[in-house]
């Protein structure tokens, strides 16, 4: 599975060029909210963007994968603003994440609709969904092989299958909460709660002692009982 959008390494070498292909991908992103990935074309990213469609091929070589890096490259830098409290590979710092995620989503939704919709179609390039698809494996993978390192994961667990698993779980709730069959109230208790049940089973020792006392506390005090969910961290969607 690609990690990351292939582009030529070269392309990319002056702070005008950068700041031109940031322009790019910032237009690209605009138009999957305003219009969805169906009706973007490279004619109208081209000059919206101030550049030849000559230009967006030589950078990206398709439009999907010019696409792919808008999606994958907005959410990599949301994630890197992000001020966490909990040290990375950690069960709070991934939880941290999901509230800070859904924060932002709030203030786009239509982009987020879109981009669901991309991920869940049958006839989705490849390059796009993997794109997506390893943008919410990274976060997860970090924490699971540190279980398995502990050996505090169950044996039987496969740590990029179980990867995998959570980050269509994550979406699939993402998407319905995008279409309105979740409540903004609902989204974060619902992603919460799924994630630390579906890591319960898969953990032992320490690690599930963990989960199994969070879900405790939230069914006895609420969700507010949790520090991270109580005050959760502010960070600009731009």
């Amino acid at each position: 599975m690609l990690n990351e959008v292939t582009e030529r390494p070269q392309t990319y070498s002056s702070p005008a060029i950068r700041a031109r292909r940031s322009r790019i991908l910032e237009e690209t992103r605009k138009m999957i909210s305003e219009q969805g990935v169906s009706a973007l074309s490279m004619n109208e990213i081209g000059k919206r963007a101030g550049v030849a469609k000559r230009t967006l091929y030589n950078a990206f070589q398709t439009r999907e994968r010019m696409i792919a890096a808008a999606i994958q490259e907005y959410f990599d830098e949301y994630l890197a603003r992000i001020p966490y409290n909990s040290d990375p590979g950690t069960l709070m710092h991934n939880l941290e994440r999901i509230v800070a995620v859904v924060q932002r989503n709030r203030k786009i939704r239509n982009y987020i609709r879109a981009i669901m919709g991309l991920y869940f179609s049958p006839d989705t390039d490849p390059d796009i969904w993997t794109a997506m698809h390893s943008m919410g494996t990274r976060p997860n993978l970090g924490w699971i092989r540190n279980l398995q390192i502990r050996k505090h994961l169950q044996p039987w667990v496969d740590v990029e299958k179980r990867a995998d698993d959570i980050v269509r779980y994550e979406y699939a709730t993402i998407n319905d909460w995008a279409r309105g069959r979740i409540g903004d109230d609902e989204i974060v208790p619902r992603l919460a709660r799924s994630y630390l049940t579906f890591m319960s089973g898969a953990t032992r020792g320490a690690a599930r002692k963990e989960i199994e006392e969070l879900l405790t506390r939230i069914d006895e005090e609420g969700l507010s009982s949790i520090p991270v969910f109580a005050a959760p961290r502010k960070v600009s969607a731009a």
